[in-house]
């Protein structure tokens, strides 16, 4: 027994057992669940290291109770929880009790931040300016070569901090250890957020462009009521702070006035 716990002594999570839970990250969403939401996928995407970690049944079986309590954060960076636990669980393989005791705290700490910082992020963000981008950008361009430029753009644009924050997150996460929550602040991905935020906006205003110009180009009565709808909407929105009222507020006026132009 004692050259068993020798061995799980020596035994070393590698950068390719690192490469090898990203690779199942991506299927961490595929097994959600009522009770304990993205658990099972989580521990799924532990596999490589509990093969390397433990070698007999039981452990396992106890590893894997560990993970399967309830876990939520944002798929994309639970990466740092994936590499916190990794870190953790090597520890208490070489026997520190104190490792398996900070797990499941630093896990539930870790809940917030890392679901809060992911949505704002990528939900909030970078999802809708890319898809705006790629909007505009089909709008703007009609050769079917740039369009098919500006979808890659688009799709490199979303899913080149995807992918680096699913990777890094982990090996971040497994190199500091219970010091991580130093690098999942929002003001670490403040930088991000900002040059997306820009990208957003312009490409926004340059779609709201084309399309004006393309009702400039059928009808300036079409044109004039769009403008007209829009600064309505405005006005409507520094009265009432309300979403749904102001949807249906905007739709009545946009209604009312093409009754009026018919």
């Amino acid at each position: 027994m004692s050259g068993e716990k020798e061995k799980q002594a020596n035994v070393q999570i590698s950068r390719w057992d690192l490469f090898r839970v990203f690779l199942r990250s991506f299927f961490m969403q595929s097994v959600w669940n009522f009770r304990s939401l993205l658990s099972v996928g989580f521990s799924v995407c532990l596999f490589p290291v509990i093969k390397k970690l433990y070698p007999d049944l039981e452990s396992k079986r106890q590893f894997l109770l560990r993970h399967l309590s309830f876990f939520n954060a944002h798929p994309y960076l639970a990466s740092y929880a994936l590499g916190v636990s990794i870190r953790l669980e090597e520890e208490a393989a070489r026997g520190e009790e104190h490792a398996r005791e900070m797990l499941e705290r630093v896990k539930d700490l870790l809940i917030g931040p890392l679901g809060a910082t992911g949505d704002l992020l990528f939900w909030g963000t970078i999802k809708p300016a890319t898809l705006v981008f790629g909007m505009a950008g089909l709008v703007l361009f009609h050769s079917l070569p740039l369009k098919i430029a500006v979808l890659v753009m688009a799709f490199l644009l979303y899913n080149v901090p995807h992918f680096y924050f699913r990777y890094f997150g982990i090996v971040e996460g497994y190199r500091l250890g219970v010091e991580v929550y130093k690098v999942v602040s929002q003001q670490r991905f403040e930088k991000w957020r900002r040059f997306y935020a820009v990208l957003l906006l312009g490409s926004f205003l340059l779609l709201i462009s084309l399309y004006a110009l393309s009702l400039w180009r059928q009808s300036g009565t079409i044109f004039l009521a769009m403008f007209l709808t829009i600064g309505y909407a405005l006005v409507l929105k520094r009265i009432y702070d309300n979403f749904y009222l102001l949807g249906v507020a905007t739709v009545f006026f946009m209604v009312l006035f093409g009754i009026l132009l018919i």
